[in-house]
């Protein structure tokens, strides 16, 4: 960035640092849509930095920092047995079972016994 002195009339050149915000880059992400939008927020709070009546001009880039990190999102795996103290209270599904689909066995689990549930109250209730 370069602001020039009204009183002295010399030019100040001086590093300033704009950031983008982190993004998640999988293999479907279209990069070049990604490097667009990523130039526009720096381009924006450039424009919004000017604009706040701070006399800074840009001069130039001095640096172009692309940092990446390796991201493997969670995914679901076969039974794990639970901590004693979580599998006494009772209150939480965990099928054993072999492949790994545990999420869809507990949530058909789950749908079945209040479908039972159902028919036994409405059971009970043409049997009094």
């Amino acid at each position: 960035m370069e602001k020039t002195d009204l009183k002295t009339s010399q030019s100040l050149v001086e590093e300033y640092q704009f950031r983008s915000k982190n993004e998640i880059v999988l293999e479907s992400t279209n990069k070049n849509e990604l490097w667009s939008l990523l130039a526009e927020q720096v381009l924006e709070d450039l424009a919004k930095f000017q604009m706040n009546g701070s006399g800074w001009i840009f001069h130039s880039i001095a640096a172009l920092d692309i940092h990446t990190v390796g991201y493997e999102p969670l995914s679901g795996s076969s039974w794990v047995p639970l901590p004693k103290f979580l599998a006494r209270k009772k209150a939480i599904i965990n099928m054993k079972n072999t492949d790994n689909q545990c999420v869809t066995w507990c949530i058909a689990r789950a749908l079945n016994t209040a479908k039972r549930e159902i028919e036994k109250i409405q059971i009970g209730s043409q049997s009094t």
